[in-house]
């Protein structure tokens, strides 16, 4: 592995590419990390994104129990497909080490980080929740030509100096050779960059002598996404004028609400109005009513609304709200779908269906260009964080709670 230091300039690199200077790696990470603990598997992101990996389904475990010994840049590259698949490129894969183990692995796709607003804040999203899982220190492999992926890799790489992460190691793979962020010996990183030669390392052969295999490769979950979005396509034809119509009333009512000064009375009826169709919805009732459907979609453009639908999607209230605010979000016109397709993300996330997630997102995106909803669980998807940690992505006034509040 390299400490880490400032990399001699690789001369495709873009001349205004800053190159932060970081601290040496912390003790303890100079060597080999074993993949070990909670790791991400499946098709990459959702963004895309990665599902977590039981411990039992791959690439866990300790040395002991012959889990794949990392113990050089080439070692790094080789074990990613084991990993994430194949990786996305351009792209960033980002281990997370805790001890000598890789205790998670967050995945993103830059194609689709680049569209969302604010990539570069996103970028540094593996760092936070590194720390919060007790890591300290992380591995870094970028895909992709320089003038895409380095802006990202030094927001990654300044986001862990700052927060005291070490860094194993940070390497770009471009067109079958890669370079490393952190090592300026020319003897060890030329400027011309180094062969990736996976035949050299005994990863693969480890992995095999193991029964480990390597994870669907990354695109498959592109395959899933154009699947799940067939289920959010809006309703058409008759349904569709009718729907139209009923959305039409219902906003024309809210308008004459809000000029004669009774705007408030949307939340106040908004609020149980929600709320009971979520009931109606878990005891099998499901709402389908045109004017019901309307008005929801009404209620849910004021914030308090939303966010007490919000508060209220725990994994086991998930299902109830996926079937609703799928429901709402094919019904409704397109200028109303962000926020019961925010609301569907934040379901299927919980249900652990991230290409859902990621497509209802890109409808939430597409009917509201930076709705705060939408972007704040695009964070989360973008390189896959736990559900666990849910409680960072919802309303700040439940975080003075204890828990969801109750319908």
């Amino acid at each position: 592995m390299h400490s880490d230091q400032q990399h001699p300039r690789d001369p495709h690199d873009p001349p205004d590419s800053p190159r932060p200077r970081h601290q040496p790696d912390q003790a303890g990470h100079t060597g080999a990390p074993t993949p070990t603990g909670a790791l991400r598997d499946g098709p990459g992101s959702a963004d895309p994104v990665p599902r977590t990996r039981t411990p039992d389904g791959g690439v866990s475990g300790d040395a002991s129990s012959g889990a794949l010994t990392l113990t050089n840049p080439t070692d790094i590259i080789a074990t990613l497909p084991y990993l994430v698949g194949e990786p996305p490129d351009p792209g960033v894969v980002v281990l997370a080490i805790r001890g000598r183990g890789v205790h998670s692995v967050f995945c993103g796709d830059l194609d689709r980080m680049d569209t969302a607003p604010d990539p570069m804040r996103r970028a540094a999203a593996p760092v936070a929740a590194a720390l919060s899982e007790g890591c300290t220190a992380l591995a870094v492999v970028a895909y992709g030509p320089p003038e895409r992926v380095t802006p990202y890799v030094d927001t990654l790489l300044a986001a862990a100096r700052t927060r005291g992460l070490g860094v194993v190691d940070a390497l770009r793979v471009t067109g079958g050779r890669y370079w490393s962020y952190t090592c300026a010996s020319a003897g060890c990183c030329p400027a011309e960059g180094t062969l990736v030669n996976v035949d050299g390392s005994t990863v693969p052969a480890s992995a095999v002598l193991h029964g480990i295999v390597p994870a669907p490769p990354f695109h498959a979950t592109m395959a899933d996404i154009a699947r799940v979005r067939a289920l959010l396509t809006p309703v058409d034809g008759e349904e569709r004028a009718a729907m139209d119509a009923a959305a039409d009333r219902a906003a024309t009512r809210a308008r004459e609400l809000s000029a004669r000064g009774a705007g408030g009375a949307l939340t106040d009826r908004g609020v149980p109005a929600a709320l009971a169709a979520v009931r109606s919805e878990r005891e099998g009732e499901a709402v389908t009513d045109r004017d019901e459907l309307a008005w929801l979609g009404v209620y849910l453009t004021e914030t308090r609304v939303r966010d007490e639908v919000w508060a209220r999607i725990t994994a086991e209230a998930a299902p109830v709200h996926q079937a609703l605010w799928s429901r709402v979000t094919r019904h409704l016109p397109a200028d109303q779908r962000a926020a019961p397709a925010s609301l569907l993300a934040v379901a299927a996330w919980q249900r652990g269906d991230e290409a859902l997630a990621a497509a209802a997102l890109d409808v939430a995106l597409t009917a509201e260009p930076g709705y705060s909803m939408a972007v704040l669980m695009s964070r989360a998807l973008a390189w896959g964080l736990p559900v666990e940690r849910w409680r960072e992505f919802t309303p700040r006034w439940l975080m003075r709670g204890t828990g969801p509040p109750r319908d």
